[in-house]
């Protein structure tokens, strides 16, 4: 009989006690077969216990492998943030590999409707060709210039929408589950950008009115987008938990509210993502698969995805939030703009439908579920039933009073204290002309699981995402004058550091939100101070401050700016220090064979050295079944971590793909307060330091000259 070590801790327990009954047996050591009976009837009545927990080690999938090493081909580490790698890695394995999770299924009443709106679209404006009667296209506006009885009716229609009977589900529920169908030939691929344009259209049939588009680089300028006043009652409600206030306080058919973690992740856009796209000339160019993330649309489309989380993070999920819609609409705006350019380049731009190898997406595929073909969405035709009114810009930013111009450019007000008003006639950060509604201060503010399959990754991310404030802006950011920030001067002490936010999940997995769905694993955190950094707490010498380099910095550290500028990964752009200390690690993991996702993070101090941290991270309950995952974690500058994965007691590297099983040794918590009390207590009592032994997996956040994913 051969036994390795490895097979058998893989083994359940169970089978792990008879093994050791056989082994007894077959060396021929003393024992009688009626103590080998009772010790089998003790184990099964439950006198002997042991609880289910493994969670093994796998090698990454394939695709991951492959894409990792295509993407940091001949690139350095030093050239571009490992998170951005990272971030489109993942996106790409997910959208390859949909058929292997599970989701609520999409009903077929729900495909008819989408078709009948679709047919509604194309009756309505051939009604118009055989009549001869004029066509007046939609005009599509920036929000913030909506005036507030526009508003009101768009955001009442879309209410009645969302209780309009379909099937068993609702009227906007059923548009929103049609995005789910799409996940592979809408994305990754130039269909991209002709399928949302007809699902715009739809959505619009449906309501009756067009629907405006969020410039989120209105927001992007502000010294802290999470302030702006689109993240009020007035307009999308609050960005933060659960979504309390404002017109959009809905509950998703999976039985959970929307939920927002605005700049924990990703970024919005920006004036040079802007002028980057509109600087090609061809399709080809700003589509998918892109050898120049710089210049691909649907790349930075990405990016408010995941800025915002919650649903809108998720294909499966981001259009239960209605800001979706407005979100791509300015994409769409955008994509107008380039196509404009082309025809004054003389190309016609419903005739530059990319060849792609791209399955799914090659020009003469069929367009689910609407029975056109993909070219068919660069069509003229299309382009024609909407017209976009420019966004806002400075001198006077249209007269807007949301807005305001600093410098040359125009960015969204600060949302303010419900109790005071502003120089503006402001109250709670509304115009008080516009009988807006304060903002409430109850915003739920509750930490779980999110996991709501696979999500849109950013590319590009804003340095801001740390979630500090911003003591000295960066040079091309708009720096406020004293009199320029009379609104945050106003704030009532509003905490609006990021670092202060906890992060809001919503259980959803394989469709279904059930926090038993899920169990808890202990992650451990080493952060290595990166050499860059200074605070402003400094050595004296001889009487003399030195500010060289400030009290924390290890010896290695001091003096050597210049070589290690030379040699530090990337980081994201303008990446600051908090001055505090403190900073965020965030941890994800993936579903391989599950739909959903869980994130949170571990905060670490950056002052010192090496600091160790703890978070506790969700995958999928295994009572059902064995499943897999794939984790990773980075740090607030876009740098990944490596993971170390607990091998026969020792902390061996490993790939950060996982199988998670109900064999010891026990690894997970079944509840939160399961894993916590794992790895902290012995009976009543609180351990010194966290037991190793239950913690199967630590992330080294350290200076690295490699990509992490390497040998």
């Amino acid at each position: 009989m051969s036994l390795n070590l490895f097979s058998y801790f893989a083994m359940s327990e169970c089978n792990k006690y008879i093994t050791i009954l056989y082994i007894i047996y077959y060396t021929k050591n003393i024992i009688s077969f009626q103590a080998i009976r009772l010790f089998g009837l003790a184990l099964v009545a439950g006198w002997i216990t042991y609880s289910h927990a493994f969670v093994e080690p796998i090698p990454m999938p394939e695709n991951l492998v492959e894409c990792y090493e295509f993407r940091t081909h001949n690139i350095s580490i030093t050239e571009i943030p490992s998170q951005d790698i990272n971030m489109f890695c993942i996106t790409q394995f997910l959208y390859s590999t949909t058929d292997l999770r599970p989701q609520r299924p999409i009903a077929n009443e729900t495909i008819l409707y989408a078709q009948e709106l679709f047919r509604r679209l194309v009756n309505k404006h051939e009604h118009h060709r055989r009549t001869k009667r004029q066509f007046n296209p939609m005009v599509r506006r920036e929000i913030r210039t909506l005036s507030r009885d526009e508003w009101n009716t768009f955001t009442a229609r879309l209410n009645e929408l969302k209780q309009r009977p379909v099937g068993d589900i609702y009227g906007y529920d059923a548009l929103a589950d049609i995005h789910r169908l799409v996940e592979n030939s809408a994305h990754n691929g130039p269909n991209f950008l002709g399928w949302h344009r007809i699902y715009l259209a739809l959505l619009e049939i449906a309501l009756g009115v067009p629907v405006p588009y969020w410039d989120s680089s209105l927001d992007y300028y502000m010294d802290q987008p999470t302030d702006s006043i689109v993240w009020t009652a007035e307009f999308f409600g609050n960005g933060f938990g659960a979504v309390e206030e404002g017109p959009f306080q809905w509950m998703t058919p999976e039985g959970v509210p929307l939920v927002r973690n605005i700049g924990n992740d990703g970024t919005l856009i920006n004036s040079d993502v802007i002028a980057a796209v509109l600087s090609r000339r061809f399709h080809r160019q700003i589509v998918e698969p892109s050898q120049n993330p710089r210049f691909s649309l649907e790349v930075h489309h990405n990016g408010p995805h995941v800025w915002m989380d919650g649903q809108m993070s998720a294909p499966a999920t981001a259009a239960q939030d209605p800001v979706f819609f407005m979100h791509h609409a300015f994409i769409d705006y955008i994509w107008s703009l380039f196509r404009s350019l082309q025809r004054a380049n003389g190309i016609n731009p419903e005739e530059d439908y990319p060849r792609t190898r791209v399955r799914m997406h090659q020009p003469w595929d069929r367009m689910i579920p609407f029975g056109l073909r993909n070219f068919h969405g660069y069509s003229n035709f299309f382009e024609s039933l909407n017209v976009y009114d420019p966004s806002p810009r400075c001198p006077d930013c249209g007269g807007n009073p949301y807005l305001e111009c600093g410098g040359d450019r125009c960015r969204s007000r600060v949302a303010l204290s419900p109790s005071r008003p502003s120089e503006f006639g402001f109250v709670g950060g509304v115009p008080s002309s516009f009988g807006g509604q304060a903002r409430s201060q109850a915003t739920l503010q509750r930490t779980g699981a999110l996991p709501i399959g696979r999500r849109f990754q950013a590319f590009f991310r804003d340095p801001r995402v740390r979630g500090d404030t911003m003591p000295n802006a960066p040079s091309n950011r708009i720096r406020r004058s004293v009199s320029d920030n009379k609104e945050n001067v106003t704030k009532d002490n509003k905490d609006s550091a990021q670092i202060s936010k906890p992060y809001q999940n919503t259980f959803v997995l394989n469709g279904v939100s059930n926090v038993d769905l899920w169990v808890f694993i202990p992650v451990r955190i080493i952060f290595e101070r990166p050499p860059e950094i200074q605070f402003e707490s400094y050595l004296i010498q001889n009487g003399t401050l030195v500010k060289s380099s400030d009290m924390f910095s290890p010896a290695e550290f001091k003096g050597l700016k210049v070589e290690i500028k030379r040699k530090m990964p990337a980081t994201y752009k303008k990446c600051h220090v908090s001055g505090s200390g403190a900073s965020k690690v965030y941890v994800q993991t993936d579903g391989i064979d599950y739909s959903g996702r869980y994130k949170d993070y571990a905060v670490v101090d950056e002052r010192l050295p090496f600091s160790s941290s703890m978070t506790y991270i969700g995958a999928k309950n295994p009572t059902e079944g064995a499943s897999q995952f794939y984790m990773t974690a980075y740090d607030s500058c876009g740098r990944v971590c490596r993971p170390q994965c607990l091998i026969n007691g020792i902390y061996r590297p490993c790939s950060g793909a996982f199988r998670i099983s109900t064999s010891l040794p026990k690894m997970y918590g079944i509840t939160y307060e399961d894993a916590v009390k794992g790895i902290w207590k012995k009976g009543q009592g609180l351990l010194s330091e966290a037991n190793a032994s239950e913690i199967p997996v630590t992330f080294l956040c350290e200076i690295q000259s490699t990509w992490p994913w390497s040998p």
